[in-house]
């Protein structure tokens, strides 16, 4: 009967199968990390632009307040 998975004939050679393995591996990795680096970033410059944006409104509306509590104020001396 013959084995399925035959000994090493030389125990020092490496095991290739392995090795190409490992580096599809690391490979994938490196490419998850990349994504997701590229997608944080985009989401950074998005957020960016929505908060300048958001604070030129907001600026709007804090004028607006102040004026409707200047004139409150003076109504009420």
């Amino acid at each position: 009967m013959e084995l399925l998975l035959k000994p090493l004939e030389d125990v020092n050679n490496p095991v290739w199968s392995v090795i190409i393995l490992l580096g599809c591996g690391l490979i994938f990795t490196l490419y998850c990390v990349i994504y997701i680096l590229r997608l944080s970033f985009k989401e950074l410059e998005e957020d960016g632009q929505v908060r300048e944006q958001g604070q030129e409104g907001v600026s709007g509306i804090c004028e607006q307040q102040e004026a409707e509590l200047r004139k409150r104020n003076s109504e009420k001396s």
